[in-house]
């Protein structure tokens, strides 16, 4: 009878080794189908996201009025010369394919006007490929292509940023490329990376059922004798495997009738849960990759304007352009009255949404793209250079829309008030770029003090909601 069972049970345990390696191959497959279709759009969302960055930018840097002025017959100029070596900038510090600028010439035709590329710029007047996002961009919103447009320059990913003037007229349109062929090398690291972790993984599955299906062998003649022990040593190989996982997969100690069903429970219950916590395992690792991919954007989180990390690689530009003689912005810093009070009276939750408030009148004057937030309370934004009536002039826009701001009922009683200062680089005098916002920042406080004071808060209040928020 005995041996019986034991014939039946090796051609079992040989048909088990084919289902269980086939079927962790299969999961191996799509797992690894299904990580790389992820990692291939969070690296899509990653790149589209830094080129809108760098367009944005370099937008916020040029003059939407001088280039209103540039023809094909004034290309020599200082002033257009200023302006290609601002791109020119970009072009040799930035990772990236190509940056240009161009001009809508109307229904639908655009043309270069800029074109740093020092191998094989286009011609001013040259005209570029239509896009969609192209279109769009002219009428004024920055966007970003979602597959790759192939012209005579290579096979490239587009981002496109609007350059405003005065009057609020897009009169230029600034293009950051990326080549497709970088975005396809990465998916091919990235599908050889799954292809590898997937071989390894399975590779460990197969092992482990050889191994187990061989412990089962070694001690099935006396499988009904000791079937309570052989529980025991399952169990117990199992906690070993638990401990190098680091996952639990043998919630409770299994209850056996018979020798068929004590076999049934082992096949269902040990390989293949320990195979499937291997590749949980491997597949909580590569979301954890993700995760940190996405964790390295630009945009904060609360208020949705540009984080530190994103104002700290703009300022590292900026002073590189300063020693490069080329720096042309303005640097205007804010900083959240009586946020401190708030917090105290209301709750942080209500200090959020006056953080959240506050960003929102700045953004509507200064821009998204060119407001960062900096600290707790403290936001800077960074835009062309202007002069100091237009800075006036924006303030006294932030101050109106504060008074529009605090009509509405809010959470906090407490107006909604900005301390203001601003900057403007000057190549005389700055040498690198915390001397402008030195200068932004000293004003800033002293608009916070004469704040206070006006509004009868002591000196000691002043001292705290400078220190504290």
């Amino acid at each position: 009878m005995k041996e019986r069972i034991k014939k039946h049970f090796l051609s079992f345990t040989a048909s088990y080794i084919i289902v269980i390696t086939a079927f962790f191959l299969i999961i191996n497959m799509i797992l690894g189908f299904v990580v790389l279709k992820q990692s291939s759009s969070v690296l899509m969302s990653m790149i589209q996201s830094r080129m809108l960055d760098i367009s944005n930018t370099a937008a916020g840097m040029l003059d939407g009025n001088l280039l209103e002025k540039f023809n094909a017959e004034n290309t020599d100029s200082p002033e257009y010369q200023n302006v290609l070596n601002t791109l020119k900038t970009f072009q040799k510090n930035i990772k990236l394919q190509y940056i240009y600028c161009v001009r809508d010439m109307g229904n639908k035709n655009f043309v270069f006007i800029l074109d740093p590329d020092p191998e094989n710029p286009a011609d001013f007047g040259e005209p570029i490929i239509y896009t969609d996002t192209l279109y769009e961009a002219s009428l004024g919103k920055s966007t970003v292509d979602d597959k790759p447009v192939e012209d005579e320059w290579g096979n490239c990913y587009s981002a496109y940023s609007p350059v405003f003037n005065s009057e609020g007229k897009v009169t230029g349109i600034v293009g950051v490329d990326f080549g497709a062929e970088w975005y396809n090398d990465q998916l091919i690291n990235l599908f050889r990376s799954v292809v590898i972790a997937s071989i390894f993984s399975f590779l460990i599955g197969a092992l482990i059922v050889f191994v187990l299906n061989a412990k089962l062998r070694k001690r099935f003649g006396i499988l009904y004798e000791r079937l309570n022990e052989l529980s025991g040593n399952v169990e117990e190989l199992i906690s070993e495997i638990d401990n190098f996982s680091n996952y639990s997969v043998f919630k409770a100690k299994p209850q056996f009738s018979n020798i068929t069903s004590e076999l049934q429970n082992l096949k269902e219950k040990d390989d293949i849960d320990v195979l499937g916590d291997k590749i949980l395992s491997m597949q909580l690792y590569l979301k954890e990759q993700i995760a940190i991919a996405h964790s390295q954007a630009y945009i904060d989180a609360l208020t949705s304007v540009g984080n530190k990390n994103a104002y700290m690689d703009l300022t590292k530009h900026l002073d590189k352009m300063i020693k490069e003689g080329i720096a042309i912005f303005s640097v205007a810093v804010f900083d959240i009255n009586s946020l401190k009070m708030i917090n105290d009276k209301y709750g942080h939750e209500c200090g959020d949404l006056a953080l959240i408030d506050a960003s929102r009148v700045l953004t509507s004057v200064f821009g998204k793209e060119n407001l960062y937030r900096i600290g707790g309370d403290e936001f800077a934004a960074i835009v062309k250079q202007l002069s100091d009536t237009d800075m006036d002039l924006f303030f006294q826009k932030i101050d109106k829309t504060l008074s529009e701001e605090n009509k509405t009922v809010k959470k906090y009683q407490i107006p909604l008030a900005i301390a203001k200062g601003y900057a403007i680089y000057t190549q005389k005098n700055d040498n690198e770029y915390k001397n402008v916002f030195r200068r932004a920042d000293k004003k800033m406080y002293a608009d916070k003090i004469a704040y206070y004071r006006s509004h009868g808060y002591g000196q000691r209040a002043i001292i705290s909601e400078s220190h504290d928020c």
